[in-house]
């Protein structure tokens, strides 16, 4: 069978998107129902306990989930994504309605259903409109510090669940209450607690479904010990048959009571879909289409809305377990969406077995779940400003409701970021013939040799605006005056500066004239395509001459031309039969274009060689993959999800040095699709062609 006819492509219907079910290749089956059915046995106790956090009947979660899984696996682009109920969303869904309504009460209901719709609206309009990238306005510890704060308030608010007591109302409520209830704690209901979140913890870093497990523990301690004669309170049936569409009525006061919470369940879902989305597509090497996603998103939480479901936002947890046992498209959400469909038909009347403090237990489970101690600790060891952003953003949430706890959380991360932009972090690197340790890691011996005592190298860690020119000015100005020998020549290295607006163009090209004047010449190193067109269209370059502007600071020191990646991966001394050369490299040793970087994926103990090496950083994506990164070299040991033994069985030899198959190469950039790759696929196409 050829490729073309294992993969079933709709060209016409292409624009209506359900990509997974039209380019779906049938390889993917039988990962595809094993990833599904893991996670149907996941998604069942945490849609239940999802809807206890809500305050809404148990069957209202398994609604959400089939909905959220059904329309997503329809209509979203990422192969790799579960959706469907969230811890997060859920305790800001009970947040915000709480403030209009009584939970329990009709009333109740309908403003959980008017949030979601409204959210899903939103979301909908975004994807469209292509505003996906206000994602990016969360930074990740803000992020964790919020799961981290919400994570406490769902374990705070559970406790008097577990232990057979009545509360309401926020986190402060529910300790006051325990405090002032202590006499009244229902024994059995805290044992049967204490079951449950044993067996959970226990089976939390293993395959098996430990939710589940609790659950089924639960209901036989519950029929062998007949816990109810002894107060403890079950769920009861759930009813059977699909659910009627229902319009969410709204008033003028309603929305205006809601609204912040709406909002910040859309914020809520952008980052943590795009977040999860990313990370596992990294993993894989697969294309990520955030508004496409979003708009998906939006349309399931739509539906969800209309038949009695919540909303509707991607899961982290779910997504790594789906991905773990093999997921490759979103047929496994369908499938996921279909089998929690016949849980509901067949085994709706088995939940009047099951007592409420099992559901509470799992929320508690869900809640530790959400703090995430190793990150925390990693911010603390690593960035102390990133770890008190978190933390402010988990005390603002744990203090003042998750609902106010996530306006302050995104304010603390724009202040932190205008903070850092205002006065980012700068270097002299080159000052009375001395060079900084960063620098000296990144210059060639010639460019040392040529090295004058006249010479200043400046670095500056932020693209330039209005707001921080200024400061880069007096930053500069001040490193000039400090030099014991007289400043001739200034080189700016601008590989942090991605962009620039006109106030600081102007206030540069005074610079530029000031220093003139003073007998200095100026240029500029590491500059970007993107920088470089700016300079064009202001004018830059004409004032301060194409031949000051540099792509490398050796250059801008010694005017001459970098290294190639042949001489690169030469001075790395590595035996030939110890890796294998990757990416646009492979095309510079083609004398195919110029580049700048060097991709080797290499055995294990060269890795390891250089991971001990000195300025070699070891770096975690976010998905988890390890790859060593120093200068332009990144070292990983597996490529597009191929080993290194896979790729020496078809590499070649090109330069005498060993390099991925020109099929692999071409196959993987298609595989990108991104601009560069796509001329790069031509160049190799090409080069192919005179060589038969």
């Amino acid at each position: 069978m050829t490729p073309l006819q294992n993969t079933i492509t709709i060209r016409g219907m292409r624009k209506i998107s359900l990509p997974s079910v039209l380019r779906y290749k049938r390889q993917y089956l039988k990962h595809d129902i094993l990833s599904g059915l893991m996670v149907a046995l996941v998604s069942v106790p945490n849609a239940l306990a999802f809807s206890v956090i809500v305050g809404l009947p148990p069957v209202t979660g398994l609604y959400t989930s089939i909905i959220g899984a059904l329309v997503f696996g329809l209509l979203g682009y990422s192969r790799r994504l579960v959706v469907g109920a969230d811890s997060a969303t859920a305790i800001l869904l009970a947040s915000g309605a709480v403030l209009v309504a009584r939970p329990g009460t009709a009333e109740y209901v309908n403003v959980v259903a008017a949030m979601t719709l409204l959210a899903g609206v939103i979301l909908l309009v975004l994807g469209v409109c292509k505003f996906g990238f206000l994602a990016d306005l969360v930074s990740r510890p803000v992020m964790i510090g919020f799961l981290a704060g919400v994570g406490v308030q769902l374990f705070v608010t559970q406790l008097p669940a577990l232990l057979g007591l009545k509360a309401s109302g926020g986190a402060w409520n529910h300790i006051e209450a325990i405090m002032a209830q202590l006499g009244n704690v229902n024994g059995m209901t805290a044992t049967l607690s204490l079951l449950v979140l044993s067996i959970v913890l226990f089976l939390r870093n293993s395959r098996f479904p430990g939710e589940l497990i609790g659950l089924l523990a639960a209901v036989g301690f519950s029929t062998v010990f007949n816990v109810g004669a002894y107060g403890v309170e079950f769920l009861g049936s759930l009813p059977s048959g699909a659910p009627s569409p229902v319009f969410p009525e709204f008033s003028i006061e309603m929305l205006g009571a809601i609204m912040p919470t709406v909002l910040s369940l859309v914020l809520v879902v952008l980052v943590q879909s795009s977040v999860t989305a990313r990370s596992i597509a990294s993993e894989h090497d697969d294309k990520i289409a955030t508004n496409h996603d979003t708009a998906a998103l939006g349309a399931a939480n739509v539906v969800s809305a209309l038949l009695h479901g919540f909303t509707v936002n991607a899961s982290p947890a779910r997504s790594q377990l789906a991905d773990t046992v093999g997921m490759r498209s979103q047929l496994s959400n369908i499938i996921t969406g279909g089998l929690l469909i016949a849980a509901l038909a067949l085994g709706g009347d088995l939940l009047r077995f099951l007592p409420a403090a099992a559901l509470a237990a799992v929320v508690c489970t869900l809640g530790l779940r959400l703090i995430r101690f190793r990150e925390l600790h990693y911010l603390w060891s690593v960035r102390h400003e990133e770890f008190i952003v978190a933390m402010t953003a988990a005390v603002c949430t744990v203090f003042f409701g998750v609902q106010l706890g996530i306006l302050l959380a995104v304010a603390v991360s724009l202040m932190e970021r205008l903070r850092r932009q205002y006065h980012p972090d700068d270097a002299v690197l080159l000052r009375d013939g001395e060079l900084s340790e960063w620098a000296a890691d990144r210059l060639s011996g010639k460019a040392r040799q040529q090295m004058r005592k006249d010479t200043l190298v400046y670095a500056f860690g932020e693209s330039l605006f209005f707001e921080n020119v200024n400061y880069f000015v007096a930053r500069l100005r001040r490193a000039i005056e400090r030099a014991k020998h007289p400043v001739s020549y200034v080189v700016i290295d601008a590989g942090a500066i991605d962009d620039i607006d006109y106030t600081a163009v102007e206030t540069l090209k005074r610079l530029y004239r000031e220093l003139s004047e003073d007998g200095a010449a100026i240029a500029f190193a590491h500059v970007s395509p993107s920088l470089r067109a700016q300079f064009d269209i202001y004018g830059m370059t004409d004032i301060v001459g194409a031949r000051n502007i540099y792509t490398t600071l050796s250059a801008a020191l010694s005017h001459e031309r970098q290294a190639s990646a042949l001489e690169m991966i030469k001075e790395l001394r590595i035996a030939s039969d110890s890796y294998v050369v990757v990416g646009g490299a492979v095309l510079g040793l083609l004398h195919l274009r110029d580049t700048h970087n060097v991709d080797l994926v290499v055995s294990r103990d060269v890795y390891d060689h250089f991971a001990r090496k000195r300025h070699w950083r070891e770096v975690v994506l976010t998905g988890g993959k390890r790859i060593l990164v120093h200068e332009q070299y990144t070292l990983m040991k597996s490529w597009m999800g191929s080993s290194l033994a896979s790729l020496q069985r078809d590499s070649r030899k090109i330069e005498g040095l060993p390099a991925v198959s020109l099929e692999r190469l071409i196959e993987a950039k298609r595989t990108l699709a991104r601009r560069t790759d796509l001329a790069d696929i031509q160049l190799l196409l090409n080069h192919a062609k005179r060589q038969k």
